[in-house]
This record gives structure tokens, C-alpha cells and sequence, in this order.
């Protein structure tokens, strides 16, 4: 599927259970269209080594190991999977791909990976892992750098609705523009060399689960989060939901390329928790009833 405005190509693809899309600002529209063609065939085999719902994926292989088993995986997987135990170290485990897990145990606690080289080791058995909070995020920075290889950079990458990848503003341009919000407050973003994403319960019900406790996550009915990278900014936003106020508010003054926006369970209304001034202020500028 491909819509095109003038300067721009889009083209679209189904992966992971969601919608991808990939725009591009380039003159060349042809040369763009062969890009994103050759980045969705990346799209394709990382979902082949990603995905819990493959026998023969990455993911489903380590869950059959036994404890103290290892096994060699794509240098994809190895680095989906150190991005996902650094940011459950960084979340205080709010973020886990291991959350399935039982009885639970953290994902640091499952896995070990290797240092030098692709290879997981696991060590308990049954583990079970969940890519699904960060893999979409993962894979927009993946097609990024494909992009790159292409000399693109003016791009701007969609998991859904749900996760966006902002490169390069298009010409004349500041960034790219997203909304974001509920049906009574909604907010426009201009962004440029960052990510952005949404989780929460307004489409899939209360299914983001609160690892420390095995149960739906209740402090926040949506939670978005911006970062410097796709697979950052996809687990911080599920991480966001579970995390109390005060602990985004701690997790962005650690990390000042982050932002948080929530809207709080039961309510309508986004509250901005923690963003640089610049972002604080088109926040509210930008509104709409």
C-alpha cells in the first residue's frame, strides 16, 4: 500500500500484528519507494526472530531451553533483549519482559547474555518472554538505520498509532507533526531526532500488567513517553503506566532526554510530569478541546 503527498512517499506495511509505515521527504520518489521496500524486508525478519508466536523465532527457542542452556541468537535479539534489561533496571522493574513469567521472576533473574558475542543463556527453567513493549519501538530503530544506509534521513516511521520514530524534519520544516491525547484533550507535537509512544487502556482494556504484582496496572488510564530511540520510548511508555508520578518525575530527572505526559485512571485530561521547557511549552499551546 503507498500514499504519496508532494516531496513525501509513504508506504505501508503489516508486521508484528500492527501497521508500519514509513514516510519519506525526497525528491527521488523511486529511489525512497526501493528504501522502504528494503527496510520492510528487515521488518519482516526481525518479527521471524522477535516473535513469541513463532516456533522457530529467537524468543520461542530460548523458552525451550532448560536451565543452564544456552543458545546462539540474532545480534538483533541479543540487542533487543540488552535494551529491554536495561530499561527493567532503569524502571525499577516496572518495565519487564518477563512479566508472564511463573511464578514471576524478572527477566534479569532468567536470562544472562553474553558479552561478546550473540548468545542468550537461561538460567531457571520456563522462561517465558514478551517482547511486545518494546520489539515495535525496536524495530523502527532498525528500519531507521536501513534508511540511513540509503542516505534517508529526513523519515518519519509509525508502529500503529501507538509508537512513532521522528528522523530529520522534512525541508522547511520544524519536524514532524503527531497528536496525541484523549477524545476531550488532544495535543500536537513537532518532533525531530526523537521517538515517541503511547500505552494504556483505552483500546485493549487494562492489559498492561504491573510486574511487581501480577495484576493490571492501575495508577494511569494512558501514559506517552518521549526518547531518544523507538525501543526507548516504547517500553518507557508501558513502564509509565504501572510507575507512580513521583517515580516518571525520577526517571526523567535521571534521564533529561525523556518526557512524560499521563492521563491519570478514571480521568480525561493529559498532565505533562516532567518535559524540557521547550517541549512544556508547545505542550500547552497546542491543545485542543
Amino acid at each position: 500500500m503507498r500514499t504519496d503527498l508532494p516531496g513525501q512517499v509513504t508506504l505501508c506495511h503489516q508486521a508484528m500484528a500492527t501497521d508500519f509505515s514509513i514516510t519519506i521527504a525526497h525528491p527521488d520518489s523511486r529511489y525512497a519507494r526501493q528504501a522502504a521496500t528494503e527496510a520492510f524486508l528487515e521488518l519482516d525478519r526481525l518479527e521471524s526472530t522477535l516473535s513469541a508466536f513463532r516456533q522457530d523465532s529467537d524468543v520461542s527457542r530460548i523458552a525451550r531451553l532448560d536451565a543452564g542452556a544456552t543458545c546462539v541468537v540474532d545480534p538483533a535479539t541479543w540487542e533487543c533483549l540488552r535494551i529491554a534489561l536495561d530499561m527493567e533496571q532503569a524502571t525499577g522493574g516496572a518495565f519487564d519482559i518477563a512479566y508472564r513469567s511463573q511464578p514471576h521472576r524478572a527477566a534479569s533473574q532468567l536470562i544472562r547474555l553474553g558479552a561478546n558475542q550473540p548468545v542468550v543463556t537461561v538460567l531457571e527453567d520456563d522462561v517465558a518472554l514478551d517482547l511486545g513493549g518494546i520489539g515495535k519501538g525496536f524495530a523502527l530503530d532498525q528500519l531507521s538505520a536501513v534508511l540511513a544506509d540509503w542516505d534517508l534521513h529526513r523519515v518519519l516511521l509509525r508502529a500503529s498509532k501507538s509508537t512513532v520514530l521522528a528522523c530529520h524534519a522534512p525541508p522547511e520544516r520544524a519536524g514532524w507533526e503527531i497528536r496525541c491525547g484523549t477524545e476531550t484533550d488532544v495535543r500536537t507535537l513537532t518532533l525531530s531526532s526523537m521517538a515517541f509512544s503511547g500505552s494504556g487502556s483505552d483500546l485493549k482494556g487494562p492489559h498492561i500488567i504491573d510486574p511487581h504484582v501480577g495484576q493490571p496496572a492501575t495508577h494511569h488510564r494512558l501514559a506517552f513517553a518521549m526518547a531518544a530511540t523507538g525501543a526507548e520510548a516504547d517500553a518507557l511508555s508501558t513502564a509509565f503506566v504501572v510507575m507512580t508520578n513521583d517515580a516518571i518525575r525520577e526517571y526523567c530527572q535521571r534521564f533529561p532526554n525523556s518526557a512524560a505526559i499521563v492521563v491519570p485512571a478514571g480521568g480525561e485530561r493529559l498532565h505533562v510530569l516532567h518535559a524540557s521547557p521547550a517541549v512544556s511549552t508547545m505542550l500547552s499551546s497546542q491543545s485542543y478541546p
